[in-house]
């Protein structure tokens, strides 16, 4: 899983010098979409100032991206691909296997998994939320949702909110392999 932290002025404006090159815009039909002078902007890029967060959410409308994507450390691109071998692989408690789906792409706030339960996986519930959608591929499922308690058979699915606790456990014999879409990490939602 990727763990990002904020970019200097000089790698943001390199970003956004770069993404107006791709999209073959010139600073004054940036300046035209958002609002922000051309000059202001040529600051930007050179890295000589940085942008408040309103004007760095203008930028990223005219030039088609998320905010995101010019702060965080990790330049992703807009689409993801992870080959069964690249996959990281956490173990979020035992007996519990976690393949990530998804190197994620910018300002995306899902978390896909292949999960694969021979004992008891247990979120927590947080304040702040978020959704889960569980769907087994393989085997069965007992997930403990807040007061709610169903049994997921291979095919089935179910979506639920994170601000519940959620306790998923295998049922019967053999391995059970869920698919988890999350909206949050798995590391936060533990």
């Amino acid at each position: 899983m990727i763990h990002s932290t904020i970019v200097d002025n000089e790698e943001l404006g390199r970003r956004v010098r770069q993404l107006r090159a791709d999209r073959r815009l010139t600073l004054k039909q940036v300046e035209n979409v958002c609002g922000l002078s051309a000059t202001h902007l040529s600051e930007i890029e050179r890295g000589r100032t940085s942008p408040t967060i309103g004007a760095l959410v203008r930028i990223a409308r005219a030039l088609g991206r998320d905010a995101s994507y010019f702060i965080e450390g990790d330049e992703r691109p807009e689409v993801s691909h992870v080959t069964r071998e690249r996959a990281t692989v956490v173990s979020p408690g035992p007996g519990v296997k976690a393949e990530t789906l998804s190197d994620g792409i910018p300002g995306s706030r899902l978390h896909a998994y292949r999960l694969t339960l021979e004992n008891e996986l247990t979120l927590e519930a947080k304040p702040t939320g978020g959704d889960a959608l569980y769907f087994v591929r393989r085997g069965a499922l007992l997930a403990r949702i807040g007061d709610a308690e169903i049994t997921l058979e291979e095919g089935d699915s179910a979506q639920a909110t994170l601000s519940l606790r959620h306790r998923l456990s295998p049922r019967g014999d053999g391995v059970t392999e869920v698919i988890a879409v999350l909206g949050r990490t798995l590391e936060d939602a533990s």
